[in-house]
């Protein structure tokens, strides 16, 4: 989350503008909350604990996949050349999306990582 934050409030004149292909920016906000939302839908899981019908795997993804890409993108107006925009909040919440759909799908990633 640190470097989500990092990344998404600090002024835009601090990275170089590299262009490589369309949509390059909402591709970035797709993996960066994949990620998150892959590592953030664990927290606080047991391995036998892992379902699609656990509560507390759905209340990690709102907290730490949603309203986090939603309090990102709604700070970044606050932040000199930087702006709010609503298709990057759609793409956050995606990528959350999407990283919940892996850590349902492989759990065992995660617990590698711990």
């Amino acid at each position: 989350m640190i470097v989500l934050a990092f990344a998404m409030l600090t002024p835009g004149t601090k990275f170089p503008e590299t262009d490589l292909f369309d949509f390059q920016d909402k591709a970035v906000h797709i993996i960066l909350f994949l990620i998150q939302g892959y590592l953030w839908s664990g927290v606080g899981i047991d391995k036998n604990e892992v379902s699609s019908k656990n509560p507390k795997i759905w209340r990690n993804f709102i907290l730490f996949g949603v309203l986090v890409g939603i309090g990102f993108e709604y700070l970044q107006q606050f932040i000199s050349y930087r702006s709010f925009e609503l298709m990057d909040m759609i793409a956050n919440a995606l990528g959350a999306g999407l990283g919940l759909l892996g850590y349902l799908k492989w759990p065992y990633i995660k617990y590698i990582l711990d």
